[in-house]
């Protein structure tokens, strides 16, 4: 069901039937975030109001999975919808290790999840505003393959998409892992330009995302990867973003960005090494929002259901342009410093982390580093092929 008024600046797409399954229970993504995010925001008000909609999305679309993925991958992920028995086959498709388990209704799971995405997609290319889709963002998923907890590569599908319809497209990854997949999609294509901000491949899966991987042929320069040292900041994390990542999309003027922006960077994060808070998270994604409106949101990482809660419904707000009252900082009355988004209307802003020493000293160094080498080798190649 499609409810969006004419003129809506702002959807938030949802698909309720994903936030029913189960990877399994000792499996740390859990796809009720969503449904979590949806009752905060519904019940802050923040899906009222001119200009907003909510989409539901009931059914999933006829072959939305052939826009990107094999057809002997989706047969093997067909066949594992059942939740029987893992097979031979599916173990080559990757479905099946404990990262990408079976379970029944997996290829349901991530068709309703592409399904989404591609309506947020479309529904962007035709208002030029923004949409959210919080069961999306799954960037490890290759045409062939599941990976890092990805059945489905959602995004690739937004993208191409929006280029069907005549976009020029960005795509700028804030996950704490490195967007690997959507890499490997574009990584010859000089109409997209990608760039993901992510722990280092020295210490998290996907072990890759290095700044040197900057596109191949006339493509160089087109794939930008920011990988971030264990313990970076809120003031490391946005100097990065301010300094290569805007400033590249400034050069590239895309008409839409599509977005993943899962919340693992987050320091509470129980499989990741940084030290943001969401002031950090947000902060970007206003700075983002600010420049270019048209933004397709996907979801993503993060397995603190609290950060994903809080973080999310202030992204949310953001893309709505709904104002969020903050009264000081959330774990006023329960928790040490941090949010706790189980006390009713608390607030949604971690408190901040303010490094000093010579941890700060050493990320300060590693970022000037970054930023150094952004400007020497990729940023030449941008200004080239964009005058």
């Amino acid at each position: 069901m499609d409810d969006r008024p004419s003129g809506a600046k702002a959807s938030f797409v949802i698909a309720r039937r994903c936030g029913e399954f189960q990877f399994s229970q000792e499996h740390p993504f859990r796809p009720d975030r969503q449904t979590s995010v949806y009752e905060m925001c519904r019940r802050r008000g923040l899906l009222d109001g001119a200009g907003i909609s909510v989409v539901e999305i009931e059914n999933a679309e006829d072959r939305v999975l052939e826009r990107f993925h094999t057809k002997d991958y989706i047969e093997a992920l067909r066949r594992a919808d059942r939740g029987d028995d893992v097979d031979l086959d599916m173990i080559h498709h990757g479905i099946g290790p404990a990262e990408n388990p079976v379970f029944e209704g997996v290829f349901e799971f991530s068709a309703l999840s592409a399904t989404a995405s591609l309506t947020a997609a479309r529904l962007v290319a035709d208002s030029g505003g923004s949409a959210f889709n919080p069961c999306g963002g799954f960037h490890h998923a290759y045409p062939d393959r599941a990976a890092g907890f990805c059945y489905v590569n959602d995004v690739a599908i937004a993208i191409d998409e929006l280029r069907k319809r005549g976009r020029r497209v960005a795509y700028v990854d804030i996950d704490a892992h490195h967007g690997d997949a959507v890499q490997h999609a574009y990584f010859g294509d000089r109409s997209v330009l990608t760039v993901s901000m992510h722990e280092s491949g020295k210490t998290l899966f996907p072990w890759g995302g290095f700044d040197w991987e900057v596109g191949e042929g006339d493509a160089m320069g087109y794939n930008i990867n920011v990988p971030l040292e264990p313990g970076t900041d809120d003031d490391n994390f946005l100097r990065l973003f301010n300094d290569i990542v805007m400033d590249a999309l400034r050069i590239f003027d895309p008409e839409v960005i599509v977005g993943q922006f899962g919340t693992d960077m987050l320091s509470t994060d129980p499989l990741t090494h940084l030290r943001l808070t969401n002031n950090g998270y947000i902060e970007a994604v206003e700075i983002l929002h600010g420049e270019f409106p048209a933004i397709v949101a996907l979801g993503g990482g993060g397995y603190n259901q609290q950060d994903v809660t809080k973080s999310w419904t202030l992204l949310w707000a953001e893309l709505a342009g709904k104002g969020i009252e903050q009264s000081g900082y959330g774990g006023a009355l329960g928790g040490v410093f941090l949010g706790d988004s189980s006390i009713e209307d608390s607030d949604l802003r971690d408190m901040r982390i303010y490094l000093s020493g010579p941890e700060k000293e050493r990320l300060e160094h590693y970022t000037q580093d970054m930023i150094s080498n952004y400007r020497r080798g990729i940023l030449p190649l941008l200004q080239d092929r964009n005058r």
